[in-house]
């Protein structure tokens, strides 16, 4: 079961958020078992972030002819900023572009890129009071980007999980959370959608009395997306819930947890044969011991499976990333006091045994992204480090 992990917070908000983004559970000792072993899947590492300030929360996608486009955010001594990268192989970065301003915390930022080059940001800024907002940026294919638009109300009020799809045409999806400032108050997931120029107001979609977490949007093939993020009190074992959005609103919210079990940070894949995929983390005691993936359609889901069965340490941060009809999923492991990426692709024939992606053999991996190309390879961007500071990293999975 693992140890016991710290009590949670009283209330909610911003001023429990821990600047670093680097989770508590690293500092508590990992339950003893194997360790997953090195993979041939993966390219070498290789350091995307500049090594003096580092980088977290890194986002990615494959745009037209297979270019990269990153975003993370970069901890400076004037503040943290949103900065945009792209590569045309993963072994040489663009000259980072500011999305945010370098001014207080701009956290949480993810990111589209559009059939023809357009590129979108939102990413959350937050003051030294905790009153926090989320704004949306969009880049022209001509590299020109566009003035920042609030996405949340100003004021007395903190946002956060935001996250953006897109949804067929010129359509996005934002599903966030929010509240007023003050731990009395509980986060509460929404949802917009823009369409024809004009963003709806927002729908809440979550129960009032407890706190939601980790909202997560991704688009499917036809244009619908799936929506999901899970409710409850901090440091517990939390309900995760999936939402289906068309045509500028959402479905009533499908309870993930009453089928499978309970669990956070959900997100999606989708191939070719028309199936969803779903991948959480699952903490116990407050230390994260599952990842979990299923298949299906809303209301249709297969039994779930745990891909950290048999193995020792801590795993959390699961992603996931479809070719074709070949599904990859890269986690987070803790196995002691350092960690490794890992990863296991499912190619119709269930979930192949879990190995490492990396040796960088300090710190541990922390949020990894990843998405498919044209040729079927999976490229991931992961931050690695410790408390003092993350770098981020990037490698190529090939299923081979």
């Amino acid at each position: 079961m693992g140890p016991a992990g710290p009590p949670g917070p009283p209330g909610s908000g911003g001023a429990l958020q821990d600047p670093t983004g680097y989770p508590g559970f690293h500092e508590m000792p990992p339950p003893a078992g194997p360790a997953p072993e090195k993979g041939t899947a993966a390219s070498p590492a290789v350091r995307v972030s500049d090594g003096v300030t580092g980088g977290f929360r890194a986002q990615i996608e494959v745009g037209p002819g297979d270019t990269l486009h990153t975003v993370y955010y970069d901890h400076q001594a004037a503040g943290d900023v949103v900065e945009y990268r792209t590569s045309d192989d993963g072994t040489v970065w663009s000259t980072p572009e500011a999305v945010s301003p370098l001014e207080g915390r701009n956290w949480g930022p993810d990111l589209v890129v559009r059939p023809d080059g357009a590129v979108w940001v939102s990413y959350d800024h937050a003051g030294a009071d905790f009153r926090s907002q989320t704004w949306f940026r969009e880049r022209e294919p001509s590299g020109a980007w566009k003035e920042p638009v609030a996405l949340t109300p100003g004021g007395d009020n903190e946002s956060g999980s935001g996250h953006i799809a897109w949804a067929g045409g010129s359509d996005v999806t934002f599903n966030y959370i929010g509240k007023k400032l003050g731990p009395e108050f509980r986060f509460v997931a929404n949802w917009r959608w823009r369409s024809g120029g004009g963003w709806s107001e927002p729908v809440a979609v979550s129960n009032p009395a407890v706190d939601a977490w980790h909202t997560n949007v991704s688009s499917r093939p036809d244009g619908s997306v799936l929506a999901g993020w899970d409710e409850g009190a901090g440091q517990s074992e939390t309900t995760l819930y999936v939402s289906e959005g068309r045509n500028g609103r959402f479905s009533p919210p499908e309870d993930i947890s009453a089928t499978s079990h309970p669990g956070e940070r959900v997100h999606f894949a989708f191939t070719a044969d028309g199936r969803d995929w779903l991948t959480w983390f699952h903490k116990v005691r407050g230390v994260p011991l599952h990842v979990y993936a299923r298949t299906g359609k809303p209301g249709a889901w297969d039994t779930a499976v745990d891909l950290a069965s048999g193995f020792g340490g801590y795993h959390y941060d699961p992603f996931l990333s479809a070719a074709g009809n070949v599904v990859c999923l890269v986690w987070g492991w803790q196995g002691s006091t350092t960690g490794e990426l890992l990863y296991s692709f499912n190619r119709g024939r269930g979930w192949e045994p879990p190995r490492q992606a990396a040796s960088i053999g300090s710190g541990t991996p922390e949020l990894p992204s990843l998405a498919a190309d044209s040729e079927g390879n999976f490229h991931v961007v992961w931050a690695q480090g410790t408390r003092k500071g993350t770098e981020i990293y990037y490698t190529k999975l090939t299923p081979g």
